[in-house]
């Protein structure tokens, strides 16, 4: 977990000083994907699954040939990992660590964040399927 957090911190240090045009947006949503993948690596190391995805998923995929890679998109990672978060404790600490750092402003507590984790799974506002 502190390895993760350390590295979550050196890509806020190189995401907070990007400036604010079009650009600095796109690389800073570069960043915040590498944050998604620590987080998401981490996660399937430990095995955790929300619906088969995404090692079972992963397995499917390369023996039926099915799923497209476009379905492991970045927006199907962030729902996993908000879905593990209101589950798995270690999985939220990482979620809260990325988010608090990256937007400080936005969540006043860690019940705050919880809160609109639960929300955002149960009115499902990612509009994406595993």
């Amino acid at each position: 977990m502190d390895t993760i957090k350390s590295k979550i911190m050196e890509i806020h240090d190189v995401w907070y000083v990007l400036g604010d045009g079009l650009d600095c947006f796109n690389y800073g949503e570069i960043h915040e994907s590498y944050v998604i993948e620590i987080i998401s690596s981490y996660c399937i190391d430990k095995g955790y699954e929300v619906e088969g995805f995404p090692i079972q998923k992963r397995i499917l995929s390369l023996i039926n040939g099915g799923v497209d890679e476009d379905y492991f998109c970045y927006n199907r990672y962030v729902k996993y990992l908000d879905v593990l978060a209101t589950n798995h404790d270690d999985v939220f600490e990482l979620m809260y660590f990325y988010s608090s750092t990256f937007w400080p402003e936005h969540f006043s507590s860690k019940k705050q964040y919880k809160e609109i984790l639960l929300d955002y799974v149960s009115c499902d506002v990612y509009e994406i399927e595993f």
